[in-house]
């Protein structure tokens, strides 16, 4: 066998292949892009981190390079000066800390990851062939990325991660869970990330840790679903937090969406990846449209019926009505346009105050997932900084950067497009709400004037000052709206044109011949709300809840 095998490598060598096999012995093998509470360098802080592999003979890695960005692939050098942190051994594995924080050492990079995604590219010297990438997606806190095993292809979520060690699944302990809520008819409570109204459960976790709940099942009358691993962030349940899950018969619109399609009362379960029955429940499928069932205080073995359901917060909920602070103006892809106090241009998204009273955005949330209402909070903690003058702008900086002061999230906007939502203090009400699609580069997102319900895109940006009258593209048509919708009956709607409001039999209900402000005088339902006088290029007809 071993003569084979010296013959097999002088073929090989003969044939070049020797040096290939080489360059790919050498592989980013496990990345950790949100470290919250997992393991922490040398200093007691919790950092980001990429993880190397060796299938090949032992290599000093002096001179290779690690890098964030596909400009600059030279970004970060392994140094010279200490090869007891930059030797991998054969088989062995080599962890770097991505902290931007040079100065704690030769296993300390320049630059950070980001929990939003991107792609991470591990350099030769020459600073140009790239010998590994690897591009990541969203991440969970404390959950990696990692191949399904050492140097294979395939790629895998860690519930708990491997620094420094072979990758592999290890199984945590079946964890105390609550189905705390419940909703079998959602016509206007809550909707998914398609803008769909499902029915839903909200499960609770009471630990002080997180749960991912992949490999856990839901079985309602015989219909079972298992929760996948694909998106974590979608499965995983904060410590001491809430996170609902959609019963509408759809897995692969997202690892939130179960094969679960409820068409009757009876007995619903939560069980671990080894059946254990974690919680069970009587499922009450005649409950009325848009009212839930949920436990009296979470976690209590005592239940209520809520006509204002409380998906993903607590069932004990205080409503705190948010002031009146609107999102006026946000830029996902900001290049030159306007820097930070660090002279970095970054993300950001503006408020504005249009009343003539100061407003405290302290502990409001801001956040650019449906799924985490409460992603990131307005510290309490910065003085009359989180006031708003009346009239007055605030800019908050999107750049996973709180080290750069208060007004810096945890988050970063995608130049796709996404949603942003701000709330008040209780996490649940939404002060204002906006989908924010795909500009170009140094363009915004903002509001036709300030306040106002049109949104347009900004050739030039204006960052903590008046949208104005002259820097849109293009004069754009007057767009039709109404708002807030849904809007409760009694409730005040707000319309920029005279309209006809119709029913689902096609009756006109309702004509209002002025615009502004209207006390909606209509009982729960649906309707269609068609300007008075409207042309193909506007938007003329807006489908309106009522609830």
């Amino acid at each position: 066998m071993r003569k084979l095998a010296i013959r097999m490598l002088f073929a090989c060598a003969s044939q070049g292949i020797i040096h290939q096999v080489s360059a790919q012995s050498l592989v980013i093998n496990e990345v950790l892009a949100s470290n919250s509470s997992f393991d922490y360098d040398d200093f007691f802080q919790f950092e980001d981190w990429i993880e190397i592999y060796n299938a090949g003979g032992i290599l000093n890695l002096e001179g290779y390079h690690l890098s964030d960005d596909p400009d600059t692939l030279d970004k970060w050098v392994f140094p010279s000066s200490n090869p007891g942190l930059t030797t991998i051994l054969p088989g062995g594995h080599l962890r770097i800390w991505c902290d931007d924080d040079e100065q704690q050492g030769e296993d300390h990079t320049n630059f950070k990851l980001s929990s939003e995604g991107e792609t991470v590219f591990l350099v030769e010297p020459d600073g140009l062939t790239i010998v590994d990438s690897i591009t990541f997606g969203l991440t969970q806190t404390d959950i990696s990325y990692g191949r399904a095993c050492d140097g294979c292809n395939d790629w895998v979520y860690y519930n708990v991660p491997t620094p420094n060690a072979p990758n592999s699944v290890i199984n945590l302990p079946v964890s105390t869970l609550y189905i705390n809520e419940y909703q079998p008819h959602n016509s206007t409570t809550v909707f998914d990330g398609t803008f769909n109204y499902s029915p839903w459960i909200e499960v609770f976790n009471p630990n002080s840790y997180q749960v991912n709940l992949a490999g856990y099942q839901v079985d309602l009358n015989g219909q079972t679903h298992t929760f996948d691993n694909d998106e974590p962030w979608k499965t995983t349940v904060e410590a001491e937090g809430f996170q609902i899950f959609w019963m509408d018969g759809a897995p692969s619109s997202g690892s939130n969406h179960m094969d679960i399609n409820p068409s009757a009362s009876g007995t619903m379960k939560l069980m671990g990846y080894d059946n254990s029955v974690v919680d069970e429940i009587d499922f009450d499928h005649q409950l009325n449209e848009d009212v839930s069932s949920g436990r009296s205080t979470d976690g209590s073995p005592m239940w209520a019926e809520f006509s204002i359901p409380t998906p993903r917060v607590t069932n004990t909920l205080q409503i705190i009505t948010p002031a009146n602070v609107v999102i006026n103006e946000a830029q996902a892809d900001n290049f030159i346009s306007y820097p930070d106090d660090a002279g970095e241009f970054e993300d950001w998204v503006e408020l504005h105050n249009p009343t003539n009273s100061p407003i405290d955005i302290a502990g409001y949330f801001l956040s650019d997932r449906l799924d985490r209402p409460m992603k990131w909070q307005v510290p309490a903690t910065a003085g009359d900084s989180t006031i708003i003058a009346p009239g007055g702008f605030l800019v908050l900086f999107a750049d996973e950067d709180g080290s750069q002061g208060w007004n810096h999230m945890n988050f970063k906007l995608s130049s796709l497009g996404e949603p942003l939502a701000l709330r008040s203090p209780d996490g649940f009400s939404v002060a204002d709400s906006v989908f924010m699609p795909s500009v170009m580069q140094d363009r915004s997102w903002g509001r036709l004037y300030d306040a106002h319900p049109d949104w347009i895109e900004f050739f030039i940006t204006t960052p903590n000052a008046s949208n104005g009258t002259n820097n849109v593209i293009e004069a754009l048509p007057r767009l039709f709206s109404c708002y807030p919708n849904p809007v409760k009956t009694g409730g005040t709607l707000y319309m920029n044109q005279p309209a006809k409001v119709y029913d689902l039999q096609g009756r006109m209900v309702r004509e209002r011949f002025t615009t502004g402000a209207w006390n909606v005088d209509l009982p729960m339902g649906t309707y269609t709300v068609r300007t008075v006088q409207h042309t193909e290029t506007t938007r003329s007809a807006i489908k309106l809840v009522v609830h």
